[in-house]
């Protein structure tokens, strides 16, 4: 188990209360739209929302800091890049140390996610209540492993069945949910599949960060020589996706403003 790892205390819940955890590796515009996308789009009143900076270079952790100032969002900053997963399950241990007012459901998404629904929790959070399920999630087929699997750019997790003993956290290295989603499915956990992608609840832009890296020249990054071939957006080959995303980006441009303004910060933090 890794450093740090934090289990979900035996304390009440909130009800209605959701935690949004999300990790930002140099994209710091896309992570900013996907924030003036849960204050603008999404309806839901009681969210918490965690960003983890993994060392970001482009500004990323400048900004969040300044959100997280005004109360728009918990930053974690780390020094350098500990990676998608450890980053995950940094933030899911920091949400259960906290003892008072904790989430009843969380939220794990990508950064260069946008919500373009407003009904996006509240219809996956039915899906999780009618099925008594664990985890929501999107599925696909896992050719590595040959297994049904959820894609990891959107899931949403019961922490008390979830984040304890017996399941495995997120992990470093390919997808960081697999571990977490075979064990839970393992210790008899129901895991309910969601068309998060698929009905445009949200739509995801894909290899946001290895496009970053693949643009930094870093040669020395372990996703690097897969980055070279593997940084184009795929917005999970839904129809009409790219366009939607665009128009998105281009009402959160209009209103936010250049990123290092306070007009900026005021809309990535105030709910409409």
């Amino acid at each position: 188990m890794p450093d740090g790892l934090v289990r979900w205390p035996d304390c009440p819940v909130t009800p209605g209360r959701v935690a949004v955890v999300t990790v930002s590796y140099n994209t710091r515009e896309l992570t900013a739209l996907l924030l003036w996308s849960l204050r603008r789009i999404l309806a839901w009143e009681s969210l918490e929302i965690i960003v983890v900076d993994n060392g970001s270079k482009d500004g990323s952790a400048e900004l969040l800091a300044k959100i997280d100032a005004a109360g728009g969002c918990r930053l974690i900053p780390n020094a350098g890049n500990t990676m998608h997963g450890p980053a995950l399950t940094q933030a899911m241990s920091f949400l259960a140390s906290k003892g008072s007012e904790l989430p009843r459901w969380v939220w794990v998404l990508d950064s260069d996610i946008v919500i373009s629904r407003p009904d996006a929790l509240q219809k996956a959070v039915q899906r999780a209540e009618e099925t008594d399920a664990a985890i929501v999630g999107e599925p696909w087929w896992d050719s590595w492993h040959k297994t049904d699997c959820f894609l990891a750019y959107s899931l949403l997790i019961d922490p008390v069945r979830v984040w304890r003993d017996g399941i495995e956290p997120f992990t470093d290295g390919g997808d960081p949910a697999f571990d977490l989603l075979q064990s839970a499915k393992a210790q008899g956990e129901t895991l309910c599949e969601f068309p998060f992608v698929k009905d445009r609840y949200v739509i995801h832009r894909g290899r946001s960060s290895l496009f970053a890296v693949w643009q930094s020249g870093d040669t020395t990054h372990p996703s690097h020589d897969w980055a070279r071939d593997h940084h184009e957006p795929h917005f999970g080959l839904v129809e009409g996706a790219p366009a939607t995303h665009d128009e998105l980006m281009n009402a959160f441009r209009a209103e936010a403003g250049p990123l290092d303004d306070q007009k900026a910060v005021a809309a990535l933090t105030i709910r409409a």
